[in-house]
């Protein structure tokens, strides 16, 4: 099946399947094939989104890979002349060589996050948390959450992201305590 993406705002192709990472396409990069009725990320098509966890398997597992090339490589030589001094490599040989030199790490990954659009804001979750639930933990939830907004603001996506996850922690840990306050307040009364 032949795909279409769009690399650096143009569209480019058509790719096969096994040479979408090759040419750029990452989880977030859309595509579209025949049979499809938009253009999708990546990450949404099955067939991409297996091509594309088979690669990071053979980066993370290499033993079972050269496993195959073992398997490969008897399969091969059975019945055929075993002088020959340079053996061909083969397509498992070629596709991890690939995806050794152009996939990004599993931490890389990790921070490949969709920073396009404001973080969710979590002021009014730390304000609610911190009046109704437990005040000391809640001051910091809405510190982090005014901070995320202000790094927002000042186009410091990364930062806004990490500190609207902090605010998020927080917010839930004043949940929770407040939970646990009340009920220990119950069982006194």
């Amino acid at each position: 099946m032949k795909y279409f993406a769009i690399i650096d705002g143009e569209q480019k192709g058509p790719f096969e399947l096994e040479e979408l990472a090759d040419a750029g396409v990452r989880p977030s990069t859309y595509v579209w094939c025949k049979g499809m009725r938009d253009w999708e990320k990546a990450e949404d098509v099955a067939d991409i989104c297996r091509m594309f966890r088979n690669r990071i398997h053979d980066l993370m597992h290499p033993k079972s890979v050269e496993a195959l090339h073992a398997d490969s490589a008897t399969s091969e030589t059975d019945g055929k002349d075993s002088t020959t001094d340079s053996p061909t490599p083969s397509r498992y040989d070629r596709i991890l060589e690939q995806s050794q030199m152009q996939l990004p790490s599993l931490e890389e990954i990790d921070r490949m996050e969709d920073t396009s659009h404001p973080p969710t804001p979590m002021l009014a979750w730390a304000i609610f948390a911190t009046i109704l639930f437990f005040p000391p933990t809640g001051i910091a939830a809405i510190c982090f959450a005014v901070k995320s907004s202000r790094q927002w603001k000042m186009g410091n996506a990364k930062e806004a992201y990490d500190l609207a996850r902090s605010a998020k922690m927080w917010t839930g840990i004043t949940f929770f305590l407040g939970l646990i306050l009340y009920a220990a307040l119950a069982r006194l009364l």
